[in-house]
């Protein structure tokens, strides 16, 4: 190839990843239903409320992806006026299937959806969703788009705009007929709902009645209005019709009959939709709380020097406790602050705990080695340090399958949650990293309930244990060690365990790098 050619690509690449979106000024601005009490979820769970009698909202802790996934499933097909959700990965599996079809149903019988997905986790189903935004009772959104959406065009543009493309929308959330919704840390696919064959996450969200659910409603208005929420038809290739919507329809029914067994199957079930909305009165904890989210940036701010407004609450409540503070964050990377912070409270007598992801059950080795940059900093810092195991006996219980939980299947850890003082909780998006702190907009549910901070404390301290996790200390020369107790004794290894030298020097190699801020 001649070098004018290389040139006229170099040039086309450049001009390329210099193009942008058009805004739509014109849009219609929607906002979130709030006539609850006209639909059966909100005279149900007002019910409740009133036996309650009290202004303070009900909680459920959905601790394992079986009941995360089936509660989804009760809540949608219950539906009879509007669902709101808002996702950074909705993957094209099983779960992402049989969930999309819901959608697709509650839809069809009248119920408005909006569905808000981060773009960056789109690949290449523009037009697919363009489909979905084509039925007349749904529209999606893609929230920060980039302008190229394949191949060495998208790399480019992502690199042409990498100032604002940096900054992803991190949270997950759905409301539906304004009267429950369900918040946490929990994506739409197979290894957040116990029904992957290679790698299941350890997860959390929190389904939520009471006056929160507005301000959850409040929080999916300002991304859905928000001027980086584009049209998914903007991207699609051609205008569907409605013949395009009938097609998706058939292929969504077909594909997840057979995909609906399965899943019965591994969830031991007989139907997916045997919940009884009512017995879950009984089973909510009563608190005060609120929710804290960040405020989305305009279109063109590309700024990323600031704290956001959650990691400013979260830090406001640790530096607050009197004796303890419990944290599990599956990507662990304070910045100087946040050692900072936990040295502080170490001095002062506040005993500090941490849970994250080990080497071996991390499933982003690059994440991990900005964690490795800060871990020795971290135990100087008072805090007891555990980094789960891939093989936890834990997964037995949370997932409760053996089939998910045999030593061909990653145990991991994807939960963000701390407890204070075991009086005060959140559940949310954010992750204790650069990431959380400066570049993603995130989601934090705060509840003060001791009975919930109790709940939760419990099932993050099971993971401390010898059989769960290994526990990071100093050994005699000031050189990290991890400590595993078995049959009566310590066993020490000097290097990450259950590990093979390639991924430890992976790991290593990319440490090197000072990029904890983009991980």
């Amino acid at each position: 190839m001649k070098i004018r050619h290389y040139v006229w690509i170099s040039i086309v690449l450049v001009l390329t990843a210099c193009s942008s979106v058009e805004i739509d000024t014109k849009r219609n601005l929607t906002y979130a239903y709030d006539e609850g009490f006209q639909t059966m979820l909100g005279e149900l769970f007002a019910s409740g409320m009133d036996k309650q009698n009290s202004g303070s909202s009900g909680f459920l802790v959905l601790d394992s992806g079986r009941e995360a996934f089936l509660k989804r499933l009760a809540i949608i097909s219950a539906a009879e006026k509007a669902i709101d959700l808002q996702y950074y990965i909705w993957n094209s599996d099983q779960s992402g299937r049989i969930l999309a079809q819901q959608l697709l149903m509650a839809a069809d019988k009248g119920v408005y959806v909006r569905l808000l997905l981060d773009d960056f986790n789109v690949g290449d189903r523009d037009n697919v969703f363009g489909v979905m935004d084509a039925h007349p009772n749904i529209e999606l959104r893609l929230y920060n788009p980039n302008a190229s959406r394949k191949g060495l065009a998208k790399v480019f543009g992502l690199l042409g705009n990498f100032g604002r493309l940096n900054q992803r929308m991190h949270n997950k959330s759905i409301v539906v007929d304004g009267s429950v919704a369900v918040v946490g840390g929990r994506n739409i696919g197979d290894e957040y709902f116990d029904l992957h064959e290679e790698l299941n996450f350890r997860d959390r969200d929190v389904l939520a009645i009471g006056k929160i659910v507005a301000d959850v409603s409040k929080s999916f208005d300002a991304y859905w209005n928000n001027d980086r929420a584009f049209s998914a038809l903007q991207f699609s290739d051609k205008q569907p019709s409605f013949s395009d919507i009938e097609v998706l329809r058939e292929e969504l029914n077909t594909r997840t009959v057979q995909e609906m067994k399965t899943v019965q199957k591994l969830y031991q079930l007989n139907s997916l939709f045997d919940e009884q909305l009512e017995q879950w009165l009984d089973q909510f904890v009563w608190a005060d709380a609120e929710l804290i989210f960040d405020k989305p940036a305009s279109f063109s701010d590309e700024k990323s020097d600031q704290v956001k407004r959650v990691a400013l609450k979260l830090a406001e409540l640790s530096q607050n406790v009197n004796k303890e503070l419990i944290i599990e964050s599956a990507y662990l990377i304070p910045g100087d602050g946040g050692i900072e912070l936990m040295a502080n409270l170490g001095k002062k007598g506040v005993h500090v705990s941490a849970l994250t992801n080990s080497l071996a059950s991390n499933d982003l080795t690059t994440n991990h080695s900005g964690y490795v940059r800060r871990r020795k900093e971290i135990v100087e810092s008072f805090v007891d340090l555990y980094e789960l195991r891939p093989d936890a006996e834990s997964c037995l219980r949370i997932i409760e399958s053996t089939q998910q939980c045999d030593e061909d299947t990653l145990f991991g850890l994807h939960a963000k949650s701390m407890v204070f003082d075991r009086e005060i909780v959140f559940v949310g998006s954010f992750n204790v990293n650069q990431r959380s702190i400066y570049l993603n907009t995130e989601t934090a549910l705060i509840v003060y309930s001791p009975e919930l901070a109790g709940i939760v404390a419990r099932d993050i301290e099971e993971n401390f244990s010898g059989n769960n996790s290994w526990k990071v200390e100093l050994d005699k020369d000031g050189d990290i060690e991890w400590l595993e107790e078995k049959d009566g004794e310590i066993i020490h290894y000097s290097h990450e365990p259950e590990t093979g030298f390639w991924r430890r020097f992976s790991s290593r190699f990319f440490a090197i790098f000072p990029v904890e801020k983009y991980l």
